[in-house]
């Protein structure tokens, strides 16, 4: 695995291009399963841990976001939150600063009849040298929570840092300092995050060496970016750990909320209009109005660059079809895209309606081999992110952190 660490220094500035000309190949087409059930399972197993096939981001969450509990209890069993040490409700984020206002949210929220899940993560950081680094940072991320244990606790990327080929990779510290954490009972279940199948093994023979189990492994996982995402699943799903898929809604590409005017402008164009089936109040159910909200400046310049020019429209079209067939929204039929392929989407949300859509995404029905493959037959130009926000790296306050899954 080839790691590099780009620095910005001076300003905080980072290079942003796309490659929109490049249609994706197919020669790395998924399989596509045979037969389908009727009615899958709603939940899936981590680790000791069975939670929703569906998990909740917050990497997003703001003060207007709902509190913790008013999810929870909107939801059979308990909910499983994805969130990290990093991620902030503070702007103060953008400068490496700020960190763990997001897991303080569920200092409120976690105990009750339902409860919550909550998987966390430590940031790798140029001065975090140490496997007790990682056990403060746990322990510090169990007191912000209010919480006896972590349930999942992740390595949120691999050691970027040791650039030097003479220097000792850190990845093994931060796997021991893992290993503490269990053996100290700090966490429950322990995890990786943008690993790719090379790292995991490796991760995972460390860990089984001193009798852990790894539970998951968090990656990049969508219609959008499946690619080389599929052959680590795959991978990750021969040695029995779980896959977690972030920007499963492809940073709102997904939702149609970039396509929805140009799909009811020409619907004869995509097969749309009501001589093709398809009436305009069955679009609007499957396509519901979305103004991207959430994001930046700079990733909604990219996000509007990239449905421009990308043949996105193309395949929301295809997804609109297979959600009225379905009688679901296109959104779900992106959610529930990851969770046929056994991944389990984090989907992020700031209100209860959102988080109840996401919930029925991943219930217990699933996209069948039709399906697949309509969806998987458009062609469209690589999506590697928008923004700050990349397929393959993070922007952080010290520099852009890159990586490779391959």
């Amino acid at each position: 695995m080839k790691l590099t660490l780009l620095s910005i220094a001076g300003t905080l500035s980072v290079s942003l291009a796309y490659t929109t000309d490049l249609l994706l190949p197919r020669e790395l087409a998924m399989p596509i399963p045979t037969t389908t059930p009727a009615s899958a399972s709603s939940t899936t197993q981590v680790g000791s841990l069975l939670i929703p096939n569906v998990a909740t981001g917050t990497i997003n969450w703001g003060a207007d976001t709902s509190a913790v509990k008013e999810f929870s209890v909107k939801h059979p069993m308990p909910t499983f939150f994805d969130t990290a040490e990093r991620y902030s409700t503070s702007p103060l984020v953008v400068l490496g600063m700020g960190w763990g206002t997001t897991e303080e949210r569920f200092a409120d929220g976690i105990d009750g009849p339902k409860g919550a899940i909550v998987g966390t993560k430590f940031t790798p950081t140029p001065w975090r040298k140490s496997k007790k680094d990682v056990v403060e940072a746990a322990l510090r991320s169990r007191e912000r929570m209010g919480v006896d244990k972590i349930d999942l606790y992740s390595i949120h990327m691999p050691d970027i840092f040791s650039k030097d080929p003479n220097q000792t990779p850190l990845d093994p510290v931060y796997w021991d300092g893992l290993v503490e954490c269990m053996e100290r009972g700090i966490v429950s279940n322990v995890g990786v995050s943008n690993y790719g199948s090379t790292l995991t093994a490796r991760c995972q023979s460390h860990l089984a060496a001193h009798g852990v189990p790894l539970a998951a492994n968090q990656i990049h996982y969508s219609l959008l970016y499946n690619s080389k995402s599929e052959i680590c699943r795959k991978a990750c799903e021969e040695m029995g750990v779980a896959t977690f898929g972030y920007f499963g809604l492809g940073m709102g590409l997904l939702t149609g909320a970039y396509s929805r005017d140009e799909l009811l402008r020409n619907r004869d164009k995509y097969g749309l209009s009501d001589s093709h089936g398809f009436s305009r109040g069955a679009l609007d159910l499957a396509l519901p109005s979305s103004k991207g909200k959430g994001r930046s400046f700079l990733e909604k310049r990219d996000l509007v660059k990239y449905a421009a020019t990308s043949n996105v429209h193309s395949l929301v079209a295809e997804m609109v079809k297979v959600a009225v067939k379905h009688g679901k929204t296109v959104s779900q039929v992106a959610i529930n895209y990851c969770v046929t392929k056994n991944v389990i989407p984090i989907v992020g949300c700031s209100t209860v309606k959102q988080f109840e859509s996401n919930m029925q995404a991943g219930g217990t029905w699933r996209l069948d081999a039709e399906d697949l493959r309509a969806l998987e037959s458009v062609d469209f130009a690589k999506f590697d992110g928008a923004g700050f926000k990349r397929s393959e790296g993070k922007f952080v306050g010290y520099g852009t952190e890159k990586w490779r899954l391959d």
